[in-house]
């Protein structure tokens, strides 16, 4: 893994990246978008992670297929920005601030239906940082963390960081994995 660098970027995949169970970026009942479900679907180590990230100077995302679409037509559904925004009030307090939506240009949580590799997201983070995207120095150290290969082989092709160098299959892999947020942690503090 390599996400060793100070003042990353780190961009969160979230259905079976952040969470253990895919939402399908929609909670159709209240049970959904309990405070138990939430707690007992969030991989453990995420919220200690983000703390730390935010706390050193780093930059935090989350970027997902979820749209805002997925609910419509559904009475009471949580979906997409919402369904993400749910999650993130759960795991950080209702006051958090950590992770937030508004209208595009603005905001750290990028939810939309692209089937892209992500391209959207990439480009929306690109924009809302001021990044070049073709400064191979700065993309080095924008690192995604995304279950999906292809969304990894996308960032990986663009000069962007993954969690295994050289193998976006692997990274994907790793990011399913319950422990991931507890090792990528315990890395950044063997490096201090």
């Amino acid at each position: 893994m390599q996400p060793t660098n100070p003042h990353r970027i780190y961009v969160f995949d979230f259905d079976q990246t952040i969470t253990r169970i895919h939402t399908g970026g929609c909670a159709e009942t209240e049970a959904e978008i309990g405070e138990e479900y939430i707690r007992s679907n969030l991989k453990d180590g995420f919220v200690e992670l983000v703390e730390y990230l935010v706390r050193n100077g780093n930059r935090t995302y989350i970027a997902t297929y979820g749209d805002d679409s997925f609910g419509h037509g559904i009475k009471e559904a949580s979906a997409g920005h919402a369904l993400v925004k749910r999650y993130m009030d759960v795991a950080f307090g209702t006051d958090q601030e950590y992770f937030y939506y508004a209208q595009e240009p603005t905001g750290n949580i990028i939810a939309r239906y692209s089937l892209d590799g992500k391209r959207h997201h990439l480009e929306q983070i690109l924009a809302r940082e001021g990044i070049d995207g073709n400064d191979s120095d700065v993309m080095r150290n924008l690192l995604l963390i995304d279950d999906d290969a292809d969304n990894v082989h996308y960032f990986a092709q663009r000069g962007c960081s993954i969690l295994v160098a050289d193998s976006p299959r692997e990274s994907a892999a790793r990011a399913t994995e319950d422990g991931i947020f507890h090792n990528i942690l315990a890395q950044l503090r063997d490096k201090q």
